[in-house]
């Protein structure tokens, strides 16, 4: 039970545990306490505030109180341990460490994390009158030391480009042929919508924006290098399946039509573009 004096806490402890089968998970109304949970194996994949996102081993979650969330096991088995947690200093000692919002984050420190959660649930089995004390002085600590432990701001940048590295080598090699954003996200071994938080967060565009851009920078060497070639072939080879589409993405992303930039750059061949 979760008394008077224990709320007076700056953190304390609503529940703790480990799951080596992590079973599916589905709260419309949120939960009431912060959460935390450490991946030990497995992978699985969480459904909050629109977004959706896999969290696999050596990833950690956090979880904000009273948001609509469900997470199931993609990969079993699914082991996690978790704290739940609730005071006046949760919030600003998460935010301290770059921790504004539900999310998945790699984690720098594993083994470390990981026995600092093995803790705290060691001393909540100890059920004595200093229980809430020690778990809450445990939690504080854990908190504390989390910015050198979760990957967030320029760290998780960083983080999500190397992740998306596959993705970017796939676009390079194949921006020539049909691309679909699930082809892209399995290259990630990601959902479709974590890839276009991923994009958004290291790049600032969306997945296939990306793909229009490296499709464009082909059409611009065909041009240089096959300065005779009309452009409804440029655009086919460069993988735009309409040249009216490939002419406004070309004309947003260069300032001017592609036959415009074939004579800004010393081809005068507008007669022969169609």
């Amino acid at each position: 039970m979760i008394t008077d004096s224990t709320k007076r806490l700056p953190v304390y402890l609503t529940i703790t545990g480990q799951w080596k089968h992590q079973e599916a998970v589905r709260r419309p109304s949120g939960f009431s306490s912060y959460q935390w949970l450490l991946v030990l194996s497995g992978e699985g994949v969480i459904y909050v505030d629109g977004h959706v996102m896999k969290a696999m081993e050596g990833q950690a979650i956090c979880l904000f109180p009273d948001e609509p969330h469900h997470y199931h096991a993609v990969s079993e088995p699914w082991s996690v341990i978790f704290v739940s947690m609730e005071g006046s200093q949760c919030g600003p000692l998460l935010e301290l460490a770059g921790v504004r919002h539900s999310d998945v984050f790699d984690i720098t420190h594993f083994e470390h994390m990981k026995t600092d959660l093995l803790a705290i649930i060691e001393a909540a089995s100890l059920e004595d009158s200093y229980m809430d004390v020690r778990c809450s002085k445990l939690i504080y600590n854990f908190l504390l030391d989390l910015a050198q432990r979760v990957n967030t701001s320029q760290h998780t940048v960083h983080q999500s480009v190397q992740r998306l590295q596959p993705v970017i080598q796939y676009i390079k090699q194949h921006c020539q042929h049909q691309i679909t954003i699930e082809q892209l996200a399995a290259e990630a071994s990601v959902t479709p919508q974590y890839l276009c938080y991923l994009f958004k967060q290291a790049m600032n565009v969306r997945p296939m924006e990306y793909v229009n851009r490296e499709r464009i920078n082909r059409s611009k060497q065909l041009i240089y290098l096959e300065p005779e070639q009309k452009i409804q072939e440029i655009a086919r080879r460069s993988g735009f399946e309409h040249h009216s589409y490939f002419c406004t993405v070309f004309k947003r992303l260069e300032g001017m039509t592609p036959e415009q930039f074939r004579r800004f750059h010393g081809y005068g061949l507008a007669s022969h573009s169609y």
